[in-house]
């Protein structure tokens, strides 16, 4: 191998050591200039000592480096370190950066312009649609959607885009080739079929862990020029990414929610400490840098009756209970719901819950 070979056989190998920290990894490889470095006569004996019981691990994962990489690419699977032009240049400048990315799918993707969507793992239709929105603007303007592919905000953002066939980028917790949460399978394999990229500072066949995910959310905003939280709750994790990115120099977008939900207290609380970073539109972001957003495709106008327009008017001032329709339109009940089924086909509003109905 030639020297470049040698410096990401041990990057990767250090990387597969999965007892060894972000933090550690990034002691073990301080003041040396090249990685290869580690493995002269002097320095081989400190490392060893470092490494302790991991060592005949870290010495094995060396000497299968090349079978290692073919293995890897034969799943499709690659992987880029820090010492290669491939990788992405705002994460380089941010401490604690990790020294290799494993990739699946479109690596290029590393260096477009991205912007972060995350939030609550339970969200409201509110915080659903908000991300959906914020996603489906940003992908028509040519920005690259970044998220956690975890369950909730994160999921409805990859799924916007997918659905405008669209690539987006889904930062591991786990290996690139493990698909969590497992239900997520056919957004998974979306993503790759739209163009997107899974990446992971964890080797491939790495299980999720709950320390992953906080360490993970540092890769989410590093990859970032800004980070947007449609809706958070108090102690949702999103909030550890959004005051990574605050520390990381990246900008942050909060959008208001709802004072009663409980999934709106983290963004309602960041608000009161950050007021300048309210948003309340994908247009506030574009604007703000300057991207011009390609118009969406116009639709037909959908026309509705009567019985519907009344429906629709009792809603525009918030989500309603079927009782409360009933008594606000004076429709009988068999014409109500014939009414909310229609108008819930045609995509005019959605049943949140408990027989609650929202417009969309």
């Amino acid at each position: 191998m030639n020297g470049r070979d040698v410096d990401s056989a041990v990057l990767v190998a250090l990387q597969r050591v999965e007892k060894l920290s972000p933090r550690r990894r990034e002691l073990l490889l301080g003041g040396i200039t090249l990685p290869s470095g580690l493995l002269t006569e002097e320095k081989k004996p400190a490392l060893t000592a470092a490494l302790g019981e991991s060592s005949a691990d870290f010495y094995r994962f060396l000497d299968e480096s090349e079978a290692y990489a073919d293995a890897l690419a034969e799943k499709g699977i690659g992987f880029v370190t820090r010492f290669d032009d491939e990788y992405p240049d705002l994460l380089r400048e941010t401490d604690g950066a990790p020294f290799v990315l494993f990739t699946r799918g479109n690596a290029a993707l590393l260096k477009t312009f991205s912007l972060a969507i995350v939030g609550t793992r339970r969200p409201t239709h509110y915080g659903k649609k908000l991300a959906s929105e914020f996603s489906a603007a940003f992908a028509r303007a040519g920005i690259t959607v970044v998220s956690g592919f975890a369950r909730g905000i994160d999921a409805c953002a990859h799924r916007a885009c997918v659905d405008m066939g669209a690539p987006t980028v889904a930062v591991f917790g786990c290996g690139v080739d493990v698909c969590y949460p497992a239900e997520h399978r056919a957004l998974y394999d979306g993503v790759l079929g739209a163009g997107g990229l899974f990446v992971s500072e964890y080797a491939p066949g790495s299980h999720p862990t709950p320390y992953r995910f906080p360490e993970r959310n540092r890769i989410i905003s590093g990859l970032c020029r800004g980070v947007v939280l449609p809706e958070a709750a108090e102690k949702s994790g999103s909030l550890i990414t959004a005051n990574t990115a605050v520390e990381q120099g990246r900008d942050l977008f909060v959008i208001p929610g709802n004072v009663y939900s409980p999934e709106s207290r983290g963004t309602n609380g960041l608000l009161r400490t950050m007021p300048h970073a309210l948003t309340v539109s994908p247009e506030d972001v574009l604007d703000y840098y300057r991207i011009k957003q390609e118009p969406a495709k116009s639709e037909e106008p959908v026309q509705f009756d009567m019985s519907e327009t009344l429906v629709l008017d009792c809603l525009h001032d918030g989500e309603k209970h079927f009782e409360e329709l009933l008594a606000a339109t004076g429709l009988s009940a068999s014409e109500l719901a014939t009414v909310l089924v229609d108008l819930e086909l045609a995509g005019a509003l959605v049943q949140t819950g408990g027989n609650h109905y929202s417009i969309c």
